[in-house]
């Protein structure tokens, strides 16, 4: 009988403890929200307003690198004048390959350049919406941020479908911060910019 209360006991014991471990592992570990990231950057009108910059400067780098393509063709159509082995064609052929290549440098140069360009307008947004992420989680209680497709699925776009099969994050309710995110990154480019006309 003495055993049979001590084992009732023990387990009431355990039990309790078992409850208040994860009522504190609960009030530990916070709350769990989603982001639709890739909305993020696609509403966010500085990152746009950088990325249309960086198409416009391709654009007209491809514009100026096709004139000089184009000038180095017309410069060879004088090719004809000279006979085939002669020192003179042989001079005229060096330098146009001389010119082709140092096209194709400039062309790479100019490529290279504009990834690294791209690539610091993402970090650069991405570290902003890190920073707006900590702070709004902070206030929020929130311990961990999932990332998440908000994008409705097109039923007849089978590579959609698929796509939307295989997220991770199959349903999530009034825990996306998305739209929170891209209003705070909004305000604080507005407020940076104004500080920055003063």
């Amino acid at each position: 009988m003495k055993s049979l209360v001590l084992k009732t006991v023990l387990v009431a014991v355990v039990a309790a403890a078992t409850l208040t471990g994860t009522a504190s592992a609960q009030e530990k570990s916070g709350i769990v929200a989603v982001l639709d990231v890739a909305k993020v950057f696609k509403q966010n009108r500085s990152f746009e307003s950088r990325m249309q910059s960086i198409k416009s400067t391709a654009d007209q780098l491809k514009a100026e690198i096709q004139q000089k393509q184009e000038a180095i063709k017309q410069e060879a159509q004088g090719l004809k004048e000279f006979e085939v082995g002669s020192p003179e064609r042989n001079q005229m052929e060096a330098t146009l390959e001389q010119k082709q290549a140092g096209l194709r440098t400039e062309a790479r140069q100019a490529e290279m350049d504009l990834l690294s360009k791209e690539a610091k307008v993402y970090f650069e947004t991405y570290q902003q919406m890190q920073s707006v992420l900590k702070s709004l989680s902070a206030q929020h209680g929130i311990s961990l941020v999932l990332r998440f497709d908000s994008e409705e699925i097109d039923p007849t776009n089978r590579g959609e479908v698929i796509k939307g099969v295989n997220r991770a994050i199959v349903y999530q309710e009034k825990l996306d911060l998305t739209t929170m995110v891209i209003s705070q990154m909004s305000s604080d480019t507005a407020n940076a910019g104004a500080t920055t006309t003063r």
